[in-house]
Formats: C-alpha cells, sequence, structure tokens
C-alpha cells in the first residue's frame, strides 16, 4: 500500500469542518483525531501531544489511526 504524503496546505484542508475528518501531524506522521473523544482523548490531550508536553504521548498516538506522512 502506497502511504499518502500530506503538504501542510493539504493537510490543514483536513480541519474537521462540515464531513471533513480532523487530521494532525506529529514528529511527521499524520494521524486521524476526528473519533478522538469517542476514544476517551479529549483536546486537552490532543494539544499537549502536539506540543511535546503529554506524559502519556505513545500511549494516546497508539489509539489514533495513521493517514500517512508530512511531506518534507
Amino acid at each position: 500500500m502506497v502511504e499518502k504524503k500530506f503538504t501542510r496546505d493539504e493537510l490543514a484542508k483536513y480541519n474537521g469542518d462540515g464531513e471533513k475528518p480532523h487530521y494532525m501531524a506529529v514528529d511527521g506522521t499524520v494521524y486521524d483525531i476526528t473519533d478522538a473523544p469517542k476514544k476517551g482523548i479529549d483536546e486537552k490531550t490532543i494539544m499537549q501531544v502536539v506540543f511535546g508536553y503529554a506524559k502519556d504521548k505513545d500511549a494516546v498516538l497508539k489509539k489514533l489511526p495513521v493517514v500517512g506522512k508530512l511531506a518534507d
């Protein structure tokens, strides 16, 4: 399977508005955070992961589907 590469401009389109999924990039990997609240991951935790403050970053990221990589 070919891995999807997202430019920063493409990634910005996946912001959860309307019917769009909500994606975020952490350390170059793009995750789908659309259903994060259903998995017990709140917005504060997501922000802590993004900015590197989450104590359990790896555990949180394992709960989220990987949808691709951030292009260089």
